[in-house]
């Protein structure tokens, strides 16, 4: 178990991906069976997405899907193993693919946040730049280096 390489009382931050805007049906059921698609297909790190529903009188309806990630924030980047990490991305990039795949199908839009703070878009089944090359790529890149 890969949480056998981390400590009980490491933090967790949150990637969370958002449907922009109104919310169709087609999409809430995608996202509904991915949902289960995902509990099944593997074992993550720290469970599989959860998916949310929210909805709210003033803001209408909020769904998306909360992924939680062991933080590499300092001074615990230091405490988290490469091969919690890598799974880490891993699991990221297949959230993300999948996000992506739903984008295009349902040609709907995803905002995408980590640690409350928003760091990108999924549109037309693509992630923005911010997505793919500033998170994903730079998360590549630092697992790369450490590796070497």
């Amino acid at each position: 178990m890969l949480e056998d390489f981390v400590r009980k009382d490491h933090p967790i931050d949150r990637l969370v991906a958002t449907v922009e805007g109104t919310v169709p049906v087609s999409v809430a059921n995608s996202m509904q069976a991915l949902s289960q698609q995902l509990a099944g297909r593997r074992q993550l790190v720290l469970g599989p997405p959860e998916l949310f529903d929210e909805s709210d009188v003033r803001d209408g309806r909020s769904l998306g899907f909360v992924l939680s990630i062991y933080t590499a924030r300092p001074p615990w980047n230091k405490e988290v193993d490469r091969t919690v990490d890598r799974a880490h991305l891993e699991d990221v990039k297949e959230l993300l693919g999948e996000i992506c795949r739903i984008s295009g199908e349902c040609h709907v839009s995803f905002t995408v946040g980590f640690m409350g703070e928003s760091i990108g878009a999924v549109d037309e089944g693509r992630m923005d730049e911010s997505l793919e090359v500033g998170f994903i790529g730079e998360w590549e890149r630092v697992l790369d280096e450490r590796d070497q």
